[in-house]
């Protein structure tokens, strides 16, 4: 919805253009997305977005757009192949430029897949030449195996996206993916995520109130599991065999890129990138 929503905003505006976003959506989100394509509209819906989940709609948007100029230049310097750890309903694959002459692979779960791509192929006639969808059981198998099996050559310098995933991961998951990532793919490989940090889970045991976006995907059974002190990365990832390049908060990435109601978007929500190291 919140793709949606950026993407019917004015060419010379939006942050970026995900023509698939409302393709995914049906009911009152599906109708919201529709009523945000006039300037009315647009105002109405993001407005009743921000004042119900404040910042959390800015946050996707900025992590959006961060994610994107970061795949696009790592595949415009010689990236080979593109992995999306936990697809759900991205698009990169099919609306960057960059991703159309690689192979793309999208991991997730069976059901989100067979979802997908029956909308995919109700709006194009037909799924992406380009896309190997894999389905998966995290548990069982962790990430690397079924890529691999997919066609997903290790050895190669690649990109791997990891959005809005992490946050939800036991640790024991978290290291097991990052320890794939450096081990297949190629010295200057690079890696995008998104995290929380840690210092939020920290308050919350503490007591203190949780941010109102925070507390509602608890409710909906996807509560944070999963932080990253952003003080400590650059260990944390070189522990595992990674570089932080750059880290930085949703907050501080709108301040280079506003975005209507982006004032309330927090501190404690992050995009970083890293590569693998030389001699991995």
């Amino acid at each position: 919805m919140f793709r949606a929503a950026e993407s019917a905003r004015p060419a010379d505006q939006r942050l970026f253009d995900d023509p698939y976003a409302a393709a995914f959506l049906d009911g009152k989100l599906k109708f919201g997305a529709r009523l945000a394509r006039d300037r009315f509209g647009q105002r109405l819906v993001c407005h009743y977005i921000d004042r119900n989940w404040p910042g959390s709609r800015p946050s996707v948007v900025i992590r959006t757009k961060l994610i994107d100029d970061a795949v696009t230049a790592a595949l415009d310097n010689g990236a080979e192949q593109l992995a999306i750890l936990g697809a759900g309903y991205d698009t990169r694959g099919m609306r960057l430029e960059a991703a159309a002459p690689i192979q793309v692979f999208e991991l997730d779960q069976p059901a989100t897949q067979d979802r997908k791509k029956s909308r995919v192929i109700d709006l194009d006639g037909r799924l992406p030449a380009n896309i190997e969808y894999v389905p998966f059981d995290l548990l069982e198998e962790g990430v690397g195996v079924p890529l691999e099996r997919a066609g997903f050559h290790s050895g190669v310098r690649s990109v791997y996206i990891w959005e809005g995933v992490l946050s939800y991961l036991t640790p024991k998951a978290v290291d097991q993916t990052l320890a794939w990532v450096a081990r297949s793919g190629a010295s200057g490989s690079r890696i995008v995520f998104s995290y929380v940090d840690i210092s939020l889970l920290e308050s919350n045991e503490a007591g203190a109130p949780e941010p109102p976006w925070s507390a509602r995907v608890a409710k909906v059974g996807e509560p944070f599991r999963f932080g990253i002190d952003h003080r400590k990365m650059e260990e944390f990832l070189g522990d595992r065999g990674l570089r932080l390049l750059w880290d930085l908060s949703t907050a501080e990435a709108l301040e280079r890129y506003p975005v209507p109601g982006g004032e309330a978007a927090p501190a404690f929500y992050r995009v970083a990138e890293a590569e693998v190291r030389p001699g991995r």
